[in-house]
């Protein structure tokens, strides 16, 4: 019997010391999980700028899925106002598994909601950018992830990736700078459905829609995006930036004079004319060969 007394009682200090590791551990998480609930870390961007006049930009946030918070969306507004010297294309790339879950809602929930949700103001200058912006989309494009993606050039996506407008749901009334750029994109009546209806898009609906221009997998969505902006930047530098400034004034973005962007090719030293010069020299070519047979 003392044995068994003894027994039981080293038994029961066991069980207490491991009880009370057990609260401190579970606590300690406790703790820490409401730590990261209460000032989680922002969406950072990373910058980069590769050869050829390619500029990346990539959101790095995976684990809160990329949420776009004030700070956020304005060092990215920053980096496509003021790209490094040089840059002829800006492509827009994610960290995994979603492209952007749209706006910080613990943020928000800090104060002022009012001047983060759906601003109107969000994404002006990728908007306004002389550059074309290609982005990347993968997993989850909701609300003002869709907004950002929107407001660029050229969006590829992977087969999996989805996009949402959940504003109803939320109790949002959306900028009408927002809803611009979906009707723009997508036509009225999509638009209606995504804002009223609650309706989700696949990759493969966005496609048939215009939303996006090409389905990738996910292993090799950026490096066809950097691609792309490679081939791109290739082109006449002239030319890239006129055509998306008028392709913005017909959108109705920006006003400026299209006859002065246009006029801009027709210079004596344009690549216009020396693509001229070059096409005339290689028709001149092939006919004095011909003219040999």
């Amino acid at each position: 019997m003392t044995s068994m007394s003894r027994l039981s009682r080293s038994v029961s200090r066991m069980q207490s010391q491991t009880s009370k590791r057990w609260r401190r551990s579970t606590r300690w998480i406790h703790d820490r999980r409401r730590q990261r609930l209460a000032v989680p870390p922002a969406t950072a961007v990373e910058a980069e700028a590769l050869k050829h006049g390619v500029f990346e930009l990539r959101l790095v946030g995976g684990d809160r899925r990329n949420v776009l918070g004030r700070s956020t969306i304005d060092r990215l507004e920053e980096l496509v106002a003021n790209p490094p010297v040089g840059t002829k294309v800006i492509v827009i790339t994610a960290a995994p598994p979603d492209f952007c879950a749209g706006y910080d809602l613990v943020e928000a929930a800090r104060g002022g909601a009012e001047d983060l949700i759906a601003h109107e103001r969000n994404f002006e200058s990728l908007r306004r950018s002389k550059v074309p912006i290609v982005v990347a989309l993968q997993g989850n494009v909701i609300g003002g992830g869709l907004e950002l993606a929107l407001s660029a050039d050229v969006r590829l996506a992977s087969p999996e990736t989805r996009f949402s407008i959940p504003a109803a749901k939320l109790g949002l009334v959306y900028s009408e700078a927002g809803i611009r750029l979906v009707v723009e994109v997508v036509g009225e009546s999509v638009a209606r459905a995504l804002f009223l209806g609650g309706r989700h898009i696949t990759a493969d609906a966005a496609l048939a829609t215009g939303l996006v221009t090409d389905i990738v997998g996910r292993e090799q969505l950026r490096a066809q995006a950097l691609d792309l902006a490679t081939l791109i930047a290739s082109w006449s530098e002239v030319a890239t930036t006129g055509n998306r400034r008028i392709l913005d004034v017909v959108a109705g973005r920006i006003a400026t004079d299209t006859d002065e962007l246009r006029l801009g090719s027709f210079a004596p030293d344009s690549d216009l004319n020396q693509s001229i010069a070059h096409f005339v020299a290689r028709r001149s070519r092939t006919h004095w060969r011909s003219g040999l047979r």
